[in-house]
């Protein structure tokens, strides 16, 4: 978590305590209104218009999992759950309910998340113009605080979807994290509070032991009321005070206690392996206790740290990319362990069966910059482009996202972490950036690593004859690498221009409008290429870029496909003109611009953005992706290499075998469906590879750019500048349409596999080609997707407790052809997967011959309507406007049209749709099971 800094000239009015362990010298920013209740409930309210009128509620408990007692591990968890199934205003659904008739979402805008240290609920994109919401969403935390019904029957219900989310969860990561718990933790509580709990103590718990952890730990003096948006933080303190302070505080609360790691004086270590685990990790730890005062000198301290950290991965990324090594990565980072302690980790992904070269490889490295420090060249860059990440936040400060305040205030009650005004925040970092030298970075970084508290972890694949390092190989190597006297790393490159080439200003052949929205302008270049230019203020300094032209890999051989999955990502990896990746990165220093090549099924493009100063950069960068791309060996071996080390135990890998058979079943097992496989990676060539991207990415005639944000027509000129001097042969290419949808009538495939924890995975595909394309009917088909989704969570999570969730898609497209298609996919219990599965197809059913609820058609119309209020507020909606405008030549739907037609749906229309689009879809069936005694033979 970033930090957050302060002025040097505030006036430090002494120690603020925010919670039992931390405190800061930092005021909080003025305008966060902000307070303790007499009940000992903390509250911050703050006016921001990131989206413009809505507010987020944040309800944030001090207490988490490492607070149960032994018969209560995983009830802090299965408590969060619990608030959404009746409190004392709400009953049953109420919350869900009431919120979603204003088109409040639950799992989107209603969430709650439980840690060891923490509980925190949210409601998010509240619409603010209605205040009897506002006051509902109040007493929706004020229920949280201490008023849950925790009814036997609810609590019941709850425990089968509590075992499916940790069936759900339980991967090869988490199983890993499991066995490396105990070492990591050194055998404290952490050890043995993994958040989700005892399965068997979730299914057999009596109801008082749930109660009695809610009754002694959600009290008004852990908890705080975080409300941000566009709102008067006066009169929500004034209902602030009026709801949350009439709640009572016992007279003998119990206190929050704090849990410690132990220390370890000796390296610990542990090897971890799983069957299914996909990839090697190795991570050298430093445990580090948390400052428990934040003030001036810490916070200059942790900029250091930052720059330090910066420049070793840059050294890092330099060192992988231009060497053949054992390493596919390397990196160092900070991260918040537990409430009190953080771990500064070396992260090493090393190549299979190469650990110990790998290991060695990284530690070389960190240890040269340990004896010999950084260079000024090196600190130079950093601090740029630190500085101008502030500027450019600073120039955009009216798109921060209330999440992102309510996540800083969230952190400031929990651990006294700073919140400020980004004015305040951006002119210490400069003051900080000029101050700090190279020698004080270079004695922050030697005091990085300590020499007690360090932890070894290795994980990795289960392997029939593979066997992995000891602990000694790895400390031998460590202590053979610090007694060597290492070089000095050297810098490589000076700035240079991008671009050499003597260009002239090119004629514009003609202009165009672009239909609907009229303060957009397209020109055509001389070469052909196609401008189009939308000015916005709806950002104050964003520039959005997207190109295309039609053809993408539809125009290529079936022999050719395997290497167009690598084309765009080679050119990508290999750098530009003279410049290699990691000299181009160098050049790039201090610049706010990405641009990336891309080479898709019916398109091949750039997607990219930049701020007005960094403009003719992102020009110069796609100039050169089509005048003068690099293709590196090396880069190529690193992306083979790459792919190589993640196929190594492919046949173990459940979730790609499941995804390969959805996508031959889906595109009917077309010859162009390729799967990578260990046996065809041979087939990613370099010379092909680089044969495509050169034949996709050339010709400037069949491409158009488009330009939303912060540029106006006097960019023109420099627009034209690159682009007007590129080769263009005056041929427009068109797709093809393979038409590689599903097969005709019903496909359908069962896994079975061996699975450490048993689940089922069940998808079904519905796809009907024959059908109209109409805006009415492209936002029906989406409704569908909606109502089934809320049928789907009642029936199968809530009522059958047999997943922990149903993700249902569907859609209406048109380009290369109109096709609607509807998805549904879950995890669930393998003793409930045929009653289930049959619950699908029964919805479907239920959907084309009943009517759907009014209620449920009318939150879904509310959430459509508020999203588009919301969306049309982006640039990045226009660009998406603009560019499927373009492609499909459609007629441009206003902001107010799309809200009519949404308006206009009746109940009639979606049972009619439905049976249009649902009762003659072709259909594909895929379910994997887990491999036991009774489905062996089967």
């Amino acid at each position: 978590m970033k930090k957050k800094i302060f002025l040097a000239h505030f006036l430090l009015l002494g120690l603020t305590q925010m919670s039992a362990q931390f405190k800061t010298t930092i005021p909080l920013r003025k305008d966060v209104v902000h307070g303790t209740l007499p009940n000992g409930m903390q509250y911050f309210v703050l006016h921001n218009e990131w989206p413009k009128d809505r507010a987020d509620f944040y309800f944030v408990q001090n207490v988490g999992a490492i607070l149960e007692d032994d018969n209560q591990n995983g009830l802090a968890h299965f408590l969060e759950h619990m608030a959404f199934n009746g409190t004392e205003h709400f009953k049953g659904k109420g919350i869900i309910n009431m919120l979603a008739k204003e088109g409040v979402t639950f799992g989107r805008d209603i969430n709650a998340y439980t840690a060891h240290d923490e509980t925190v609920y949210n409601i998010s994109n509240v619409p603010v113009k209605n205040k009897v919401l506002l006051d509902s969403c109040l007493y929706v935390l004020h229920d949280w605080s201490g008023f849950l019904s925790l009814k036997d029957a609810e609590i019941d219900a709850e425990r089968g979807v509590i075992h499916e989310e940790w069936r759900t969860r339980r991967n090869a990561d988490l199983r890993i994290g499991s066995q490396l718990e105990p070492v990591i933790y050194n055998n404290s509580k952490y050890a043995k509070r993994d958040v989700l709990g005892d399965m068997d103590l979730i299914q057999n718990f009596k109801y008082k032991q749930l109660r009695d952890y809610y009754k002694k730990w959600y009290l008004p003096n852990h908890q705080a009321v975080i409300i941000v948006g566009d709102i008067d933080p006066a009169k929500i303190e004034q209902q602030v005070k009026k709801i949350m302070g009439t709640i009572p505080m016992p007279s003998n609360p119990a206190e929050r206690t704090y849990e410690s790691i132990p220390d370890n004086d000796q390296l610990l270590y542990k090897l971890a392996v799983d069957k299914e685990a996909q990839k090697t990790s190795i991570s050298l730890n430093f445990k580090k206790k948390k400052p428990l005062v934040q003030d001036i000198s810490e916070y200059e301290n942790s900029i250091t740290e930052q720059l330090a950290l910066q420049m070793m991965n840059n050294r890092f990324r330099e060192y992988t990319v231009n060497n053949e090594t054992a390493l596919l990565g390397a990196g160092l980072n900070y991260s918040g362990l537990t409430r009190l302690t953080s771990f500064f980790t070396l992260s090493i992904n090393p190549k299979n069966g190469k650990l110990l070269e790998a290991f060695e490889q990284a530690y070389t490295e960190y240890e040269r910059a340990i004896q010999n420090g950084f260079t000024k060249e090196e600190l130079d860059r950093v601090k740029e482009n630190m500085r101008n990440g502030y500027e450019n936040q600073l120039k955009n400060k009216d798109k921060i996202s209330n999440e992102n305040w309510a996540s800083q205030l969230q952190n400031y009650f929990l651990e006294a972490s700073p919140v400020m005004s980004l004015e305040d925040e951006t002119a210490f970092v400069k003051e900080a950036l000029d101050k700090v030298n190279i020698e004080q970075v270079n004695k922050v970084f030697r005091a990085l690593p300590t020499e007690k508290n360090q932890v070894l972890t290795v994980s990795g694949p289960e392997k029939e004859g593979v066997k992995y390092p000891s602990e000694t190989d790895y400390t031998t190597i460590i202590k053979k690498i610090k007694e060597q006297k290492l070089e000095p790393y050297t810098e490589t490159i000076a700035k240079a221009d991008l671009v050499t080439d003597k260009l002239t200003i090119k004629p514009i052949s003609k202009k165009f409008e672009i239909k609907g929205i009229k303060e957009a302008k397209g020109y055509v270049l001389e070469n052909g290429a196609k401008v189009i230019i939308y000015p916005t203020t709806l950002s104050q300094d964003q520039i959005l870029f997207s190109a295309f032209s039609p053809g993408g890999v539809s125009l290529l051989s079936k022999n050719e496909l395997p290497s167009s999955q690598i084309a765009a990502v080679l050119a990508k990896n290999s750098g530009l003109a003279d410049f290699k990746v990691t000299d181009l990165q160098k050049q790039l220093s201090g610049k706010t611009v990405k641009v990336s090549p891309f080479i898709g099924e019916h398109y091949e493009g750039f997607s990219g953005s930049a701020v007005q100063k960094d403009f003719e950069t992102l020009l110069q960068l796609t100039y050169l992706y089509f005048k003068n791309p690099r293709f590196e060996t090396q880069a190529y071996k690193r992306i083979i290499d790459y792919y190589s080390n993640a196929l190594e135990n492919v046949n173990d890998n459940n979730s790609k075998i499941f995804g390969d058979t959805i996508a031959l079943l889906d595109s009917n097992h077309s010859e162009r469906t390729f799967l990578l496989d260990k046996e065809n990676l041979k087939e990613l060539k370099f010379d092909d590879a680089s044969k495509i991207y050169k034949e996709r990415i050339s010709n400037a005639s069949d491409f158009t750019f488009v330009f939303v944000g912060n540029v106006t027509e006097k960019d023109l000129e420099v627009i034209n500048k690159y682009f007007g001097n590129l080769s263009g042969n005056q041929t427009q290419e068109k797709f093809i349409d393979h038409k590689t949808g599903t097969a005709k009538g019903f496909s359908k495939e069962k896994l079975i596999r061996e699975m450490s924890v048993p689940k089922t995975s069940i998808y079904v595909h519905l796809e009907n080609k024959k059908v109209a394309f109409s805006d009415k009917n492209q936002i029906m088909a989406y409704m569908l997707s909606q109502l089934l989704d809320k049928r789907y969570l009642d029936k199968i999570r809530e009522d059958e407790g047999g997943s922990y969730g149903v993700q249902t898609q569907s859609s209406l497209s048109k380009n290369p052809s109109p096709v609607f298609s509807l998805r549904v996919s879950f995890d669930c219990n393998p003793e409930k997967d045929t009653k289930l599965l049959q619950i699908v197809y029964d919805e479907l059913d239920n959907i084309v011959k009943n009517n759907v609820s009014e209620k449920d058609l009318s939150d879904i119309k509310q959430d459509l309507i508020k999203s588009n209020q919301q969306n049309i507020k982006s640039n990045s909606y226009w660009m998406n406007i603009i560019v499927d405008q373009l492609k499909t030549n459609d007629k441009f739907v206003s902001s107010a049209d799309y809200e009519k037609l949404i308006k206009s749906i009746s109940i009639n229309d979606i049972k009619k749709y439905a049976g249009e689009v649902v009762l003659n879809a072709d259909k594909v069936e895929v379910v994997m099971r887990p491999k036991t005694d009774q489905n062996t033979e089967k």
